[in-house]
């Protein structure tokens, strides 16, 4: 995914040499992994040590991604991943817990999330779940398409990390492709590069939780950790990429570093969690606090959507002025039925990669939805501490 590549610009400029943790969660125990799905997903991590880039990758990243420098397009065209020395995988037979941990320089580990989130999933699925097929997947896909153009609502697809396997990305965005072509506009591309280069829409994506994580951990600051990402990240990229990100520690907290500067060179914020109805309000009350016209601004919604919600979430965007855009993932390319009972969904995987450590400091997330905070438990009881003296947590 495109954020991904960004990141690894802005680390590579600010913190070269820091060492980091991630760490795999399972956010449904239910989901259970057989040794043969396990056997499977440690042969697919060991092949990423073949991958890299070409010089025709390097050259499509220079015309579709103008604001990635050019040091660093030549650091990425030699860069190799090294699963052997990076990666942790494991298994619990007894539970069918997975233990997956990336450990290295943060600029040379930060690529595996997407990858290792895509491979786990399609590990559940080639072996575990098998109760399902591609049957109508692109009918459905195009509905939904058809149903948010309809509704006006400009959208992207977001879903590497949760999605099936590769082949039902592929019919998603084949499938939004014809109905873009029939309603153009309203199609604003994929996160996922390579579907981008194939299908010639733009590559799409900002920022993820943990570069304001990481630099709140390595600076010792939650009160302004949200500040000093924000501006780490706007020296790196001027103004390309400006989408702020609202919800690594609550949305108070970062509303309070959110100044009339920042929300001046940023054209927008993306919500991630929490009731967007309210975060609507919230986001339109800021601007107009700060003096800045709210309709000049945009909010990305990318919290657990489909075409239902998100149109929903637009009709109260005009309540207030605000231009929104949406992105979509889990229920775009993991949105199946069971092939023996076509009434029965097939449930979607619940996982994601968090940061766990910079230079053996924790990192934590406060989401505004509790489920959603991770990191260590004694970290986040001193961060909502040190927030919660300060006035700046929710809730």
């Amino acid at each position: 995914d495109l954020y991904k590549f960004c990141m690894q610009q802005a680390v590579l400029e600010h913190y070269p040499e820091v060492d980091v943790e991630y760490g795999f969660i399972n956010r449904d125990p239910s989901t259970r992994f057989t040794r043969e799905s396990f056997e499977w997903l440690q042969r697919k991590i060991s092949e990423l040590s073949s991958v890299a880039a070409t010089s025709e990758d390097i050259a499509y990243l220079r015309s579709a991604c103008p604001y990635l420098s050019s040091a660093y397009l030549e650091y990425l065209s030699q860069y190799r991943f090294n699963p052997a020395a990076e990666v942790i995988c494991g298994l619990n037979e007894n539970t069918g817990s997975l233990d997956l941990r990336v450990r290295g320089k943060w600029r040379q580990v930060i690529l595996y999330e997407i990858l290792l989130l895509a491979l786990v999933s399609e590990s559940y699925y080639k072996f575990v779940d098998k109760d399902w097929n591609y049957d109508g997947q692109r009918e459905k896909i195009m509905a939904k398409g058809a149903a948010l153009v309809s509704a006006g609502c400009k959208f992207a697809e977001f879903g590497t990390r949760r999605r099936r396997d590769f082949k039902t990305q592929d019919i998603v965005m084949s499938g939004l492709l014809e109905v873009s072509a029939k309603s153009p506009g309203f199609l604003s591309g994929t996160s996922n590069v390579y579907l981008a280069r194939k299908y010639n829409v733009p590559p799409i994506g900002t920022i993820g939780h943990e570069w304001t994580m990481g630099i709140a951990a390595l600076e010792g600051t939650y009160e302004n950790g949200n500040s000093l990402a924000l501006k780490m990240w706007h020296s790196t990229f001027g103004g390309s990429l400006g989408i702020a990100l609202t919800d690594t520690f609550g949305t108070k907290a970062f509303f309070a570093n959110f100044d009339h500067d920042l929300a001046s060179v940023y054209a927008g914020v993306r919500h991630d969690s929490g009731d967007p109805i309210k975060f609507i309000e919230s986001v339109y009350n800021h601007y107009r606090y700060l003096g800045i016209d709210p309709s000049t601004k945009v909010v990305i919604f990318s919290d657990g959507l489909n075409p239902d919600i998100a149109i929903h979430i637009k009709n109260n965007c005009e309540r207030y002025t605000i231009k929104c855009s949406f992105g979509i993932g889990t229920n775009f390319t993991n949105d199946f039925s069971s092939a023996s009972d076509q009434s029965s969904a097939s449930k979607a995987v619940n996982i994601v990669i968090k940061l766990l450590r910079c230079n053996d400091k924790p990192c934590v997330k406060l989401s505004d939805v509790t489920t959603k905070h991770t990191g260590d438990i004694a970290e986040v009881k001193r961060a909502q501490a040190e927030l919660g003296d300060l006035g700046l947590l929710d809730g």
